[in-house]
């Protein structure tokens, strides 16, 4: 497989390095954002994807692997591909992307990729794309200043070579190697889109039940229980906040919850927060439909 998207950088791409500086490309940091997009669509059609940061990452004990793992990689089991990110020249990028910036996803096959395979990763970067953002410090919006921040990862999609159609996932997801199982992992299902909007940081406070500065909870409502996460200490991990918030190119809302009724709940306190305007809201149900 030769597989070229070419997108466009709205803001700056972060990809971050393990210094905590972006001065270069690290292609693995931007990996493991289509790998969290591929992990969502996967769950929002039915099929399994484990968390591969937790205990129960595959393999499993029979030597089984998800539907992510099986193109991602995991332990034992290397990625299928080798991702190149190209210029509009077709150079390789070893910088930092700019906005403003044309350039190349190349994904060079190592081994054979099924067709379902192929059609969920162009589904998940073209998701991430007109809808949620990609690259690192996506997850921290808004911050630093009590307004909006600095926006990164949002990208704008150009086009797609080869055409891929749309196979028979279900029938994919059915195959015996899958695992089954349950979690509250991240599914497209119970996603929510909000394309001309944006949720300043004390409006996003109020909504998953903080104080303004964010230092104190004073909401405790299950919806906002699970948006806002946790932070980690000594005697547990830190869990991400589920909803972010973009003010460039009009504005761009975006998050999940755990199942509809949740999602349901937030998008009217959303609505609440934003008031009357001409701001769209498309749930992860109506994304997948559009598929």
């Amino acid at each position: 497989m030769h597989l070229e998207i070419r997108l466009k950088t709205l803001t700056p791409l972060w990809t971050g390095g393990v210094d905590q500086t972006c001065d270069r490309l690290h292609e693995t940091g931007l990996i493991g954002s289509l790998r969290w997009w591929y992990e969502a669509l996967v769950r929002g059609l039915g099929g399994y994807a484990c968390d591969p940061t937790s205990e129960n990452r595959c393999p499993d004990r029979n030597g089984d692997h998800c539907a992510a793992c099986e193109l991602f990689g995991c332990t034992g089991w290397a990625r299928k591909f080798r991702l190149r990110v190209l210029d509009a020249s077709k150079q390789l990028i070893l910088e930092t992307i700019p906005a403003d910036t044309e350039f190349t996803l190349e994904f060079v096959e190592l081994r054979p990729i099924q067709p379902e395979e192929k059609w969920l990763l162009v589904k998940s970067i073209e998701i991430a794309a007109r809808y949620g953002a990609l690259g690192g410090k996506t997850t921290l919006k808004p911050q630093k200043d009590r307004y909006k921040g600095v926006d990164y990862g949002i990208v704008q999609w150009i086009e797609m070579q080869p055409e891929i159609t749309k196979p028979e996932i279900i029938h994919y997801f059915q195959r015996s190697d899958f695992r089954g199982g349950e979690g509250e992992f991240p599914d497209l299902r119970w996603f929510f889109f909000l394309k001309d909007a944006f949720l300043g940081r004390v409006q996003i406070n109020s909504l998953i039940g903080l104080s303004d500065d964010g230092r104190r909870i004073i909401g405790h409502e299950k919806y906002q229980q699970f948006l806002r996460g946790r932070r980690g200490g000594k005697n547990q991990d830190a869990v991400s906040k589920k909803i972010f918030s973009f003010h460039v190119a009009g504005g761009r809302v975006w998050g999940y919850a755990k199942d509809a009724h949740m999602r349901g709940e937030i998008i009217r306190q959303i609505r609440q927060q934003l008031g009357d305007g001409k701001y769209t809201v498309k749930t992860g149900e109506e994304v997948l439909n559009e598929l």
